[in-house]
């Protein structure tokens, strides 16, 4: 058989898609010509094996977890500058100074009537003896009227118990100013407020602005504003 032919055949035979018959002819003739033979040989020739040194992928874990990990902390830091910038802008956390600040006082007196009973618990209530007795309650009004565009304020009421078991207070105010949102429903004023209380001797109203607090004796004003 001639090599041509032979070597047409050896695809096919390396492959295994020829006949018994065939791959005699082809065995016998790769026997006894030193041509074909190395056309063969390249053939069935394995690839040639590269071996690449294994990469130490190690850094590079570590740098995605880094960058992960600063994606994380800028966006909670976005969203803490968002919301700190809200509460600042729109809610308020920093006293007004008091140089924005101005109230009016007014005062007076009204007669309020208090219900006793001598029962010793609510069963009682209807068979035991009952009096009203009237009293004159001093009163002291502040309105406050502030440069803001709209602002809010907190009150802490501060309690003292005395020795003859009577009860002093003392009153805290924090006016925060902040910009009014669109969907605030305080009127047309919501850079104003008032602040009432009932007026007893010893008693104060301390107003705390950012630059100093000012204490107000709540008796002391009312005496001075009904003169």
């Amino acid at each position: 058989m001639k090599c041509t032919i032979i070597q047409d055949l050896l695809p096919l035979y390396c492959d295994g898609l020829t006949s018994s018959d065939s791959n005699e002819e082809i065995e016998k003739h790769l026997q006894d010509c030193e041509k074909c033979r190395e056309v063969y040989d390249t053939m069935t020739a394995k690839e040639m094996k590269i071996d690449m040194p294994e990469r130490d992928v190690r850094p590079l874990k570590t740098v995605k977890k880094r960058n992960i990990a600063k994606i994380i902390a800028a966006v909670i830091g976005t969203a803490a500058v968002l919301v700190g910038a809200f509460v600042l802008l729109f809610w308020g956390v920093i006293p007004i100074t008091s140089d924005r600040v101005h109230y009016t006082v007014e005062a007076y007196e009204w007669e309020r009537e208090n219900h006793y009973s001598n029962a010793d618990s609510p069963d009682e209530w209807e068979s035991a003896e009952q009096w009203t007795e009237t009293e004159t309650v001093q009163n002291l009004w502040l309105k406050f009227d502030t440069d803001a565009n709209c602002c809010r304020f907190v009150t802490k009421p501060e309690y003292i118990y005395n020795d003859d078991g009577s009860i002093t207070v003392h009153d805290h105010i924090y006016i925060y100013p902040h910009i009014k949102l669109p969907f605030d429903k305080r009127g047309k004023n919501p850079d104003q407020f008032s602040f009432g209380c009932d007026v007893h001797e010893g008693e104060t109203l301390t107003v705390h602005y950012r630059d100093r607090e000012e204490v107000i004796d709540v008796y002391q004003l009312y005496l001075e504003s009904v003169s």
